[in-house]
């Protein structure tokens, strides 16, 4: 089988403004290289702290050109690279089409549009009147501030004034100006975007708190009150493939999922009993390309309350890690097993189908495999690990893979990522947009959503190809922690 004759996975990674951020930190922590070109400058201590983040790197030729203006594009990811974004909100996953920003200029900026998406979506940036957003435009100074308060929580409504006083002031106010040349020049350089995004690090990292996704399928699915059904309008409509949008209208980052009853019993008139017990909180990202009756509640423009049904959501593949297995009931108030999981960087509980069969062990599901679930209505309707179906033609096949299962990394250098694995002898390149999740060895035992840049020498690797795309890539990799 193709997956026993790898040694070598090299990942072929875009040597950019900025760099990959990491979510845990080795044992011993690698020797940051400051580029040569800010060593010894005001700026050295700010752009080491950036590049040790991995939130800035330095030019192909080891230099940052700290004097060099930069982009608007460029400045746009330093800032949402500064908060710690979900890797699937930014670059999609195998399976999950990358979130585009909507301006019309963005030709040749494929690059940055995960990004700009992100800060357009979390208010860092409102782009032009005119729909575009310039991304290779020179970032002004009075937009890089108005960009970092933004990324720190700082709202128009907020702050009051009028712009860009109003945000100069408050940086002043907040202490983030120190190392800026006085007065403000027009435009910024990489040097001052640096200093300035190392100077509000702290209250970036504080406004912005790793995502937390609701559970299900545990008490934590229980709901605190009704869902007020009253407010609420009835349509029969779909969610869009990146489960932003339900009908044409934006669904909010905070968006609250009941679900009730069968989708058969759904009607614009129908009615919702008081009980508590019949509702569950879910999540959205179980709704991908699903077209189904909802009651949905709007604010400010936004859709921030749904109730579906219970028999409602994805039909297909699904890819996962799976963290734990839990009873619970389903529609039809049956007892059925569910599965907690990672599906495309999302914690995500599905429910199987009644009599389900071939649910793993725990000993099995936490060492490293992932699972093809096929699902209907959002229920497992049957389970498969690689090795089921790893076969010549197959979608679904385990890339690395040696009799202890699993690979040491040997090896990680420069732009180009060479990872050696302990056996075999083939070349393959990992996707710039896979999934990463890291399988943490303390107790609990249980995976989190990674980043690229968790794998580096040392470390151990699963990987594994899930799409049907004529190329032996990894979509997704397992790091052991």
């Amino acid at each position: 089988m193709r997956n026993r004759l790898l040694r070598r996975l090299s990942l072929l990674m875009v040597l950019m403004l900025v760099g990959t951020s990491s979510i845990f930190a080795e044992t011993a922590a690698p020797t940051v290289t400051v580029p040569s070109d800010v060593s010894g400058t005001g700026y050295e201590e700010a752009v080491k702290v950036l590049v040790d983040k991995e939130i800035i790197t330095g030019d192909t030729d080891g230099n940052f050109y700290p004097d060099a203006n930069l982009t608007r594009a460029q400045a746009c990811i330093i800032v949402v690279k500064s908060m710690n974004p979900p890797a699937s909100e930014i670059t999609g996953t195998a399976t999950q089409i990358v979130p585009k920003s909507g301006f019309s200029d963005m030709s040749g900026y494929g690059w940055a549009e995960g990004y700009i998406s992100y800060a357009v979506k979390h208010g860092v940036t409102k782009g032009y009147p005119d729909g575009t957003f310039k991304p290779g435009k020179n970032v002004t100074m009075n937009e890089l501030i108005t960009m970092v308060l933004r990324a720190a929580g700082f709202t128009d409504e907020g702050i009051g004034g009028t712009w860009p006083s109003n945000y100069i002031v408050k940086a002043t106010e907040l202490e983030l100006l120190g190392n800026i040349p006085s007065p403000l020049p027009v435009l910024s350089t990489k040097g001052m975007a640096a200093q300035l995004d190392y100077n509000a690090l702290d209250l970036i990292s504080a406004a912005n708190p790793p995502a937390q996704t609701p559970g299900q399928g545990t008490d934590q699915d229980k709901p605190a009150s009704l869902p007020d059904t009253a407010s609420m309008t009835y349509a029969s409509a779909s969610f869009n493939s990146a489960m932003t949008n339900y009908g044409g209208k934006t669904i909010s980052d905070d968006v609250v999922i009941y679900t009730y009853g069968e989708k058969k019993d759904y009607s614009s008139s129908m009615t919702f009993t008081k009980k508590l017990s019949d509702y569950r909180i879910d999540t959205v990202y179980k709704f991908k390309n699903v077209k189904t009756p909802a009651f949905y509640k709007l604010e400010g423009g936004k859709i921030s309350e749904m109730v579906v049904p219970m028999d409602a959501g994805f039909s297909g593949r699904a890819y996962c890690v799976i963290n734990e297995t839990i009873t619970s009931l389903n529609a039809l108030d049956e007892a059925v097993t569910g599965l907690r999981t990672l599906t495309a960087a999302n914690e995500i509980t599905w429910l199987g189908k009644k009599g389900l069969t071939g649910i793993p062990l725990e000993t099995e599901y936490l060492q490293g495999e992932l699972y093809e679930l096929n699902l209907t209505d959002g229920q497992i309707k049957s389970i498969y690990k690689a090795a089921d179906l790893g076969k010549k033609g197959a979608v679904f096949v385990e890339l690395s893979g040696t009799a202890s299962l699993w690979d040491d990394v040997q090896s990680v250098e420069d732009g180009v990522v060479t990872i050696e694995i302990a056996d075999g002898g083939a070349v393959l390149e990992m996707k710039n947009n896979a999934s990463v999740y890291i399988l943490d060895r303390n107790d609990p035992a249980e995976y989190t959503a990674g980043r690229l840049s968790n794998i580096k020498a040392g470390v151990q690797i699963r990987a594994y190809d899930v799409t049907d795309d004529d190329s032996a890539t990894a979509d997704v990799i397992v790091v052991l922690k």
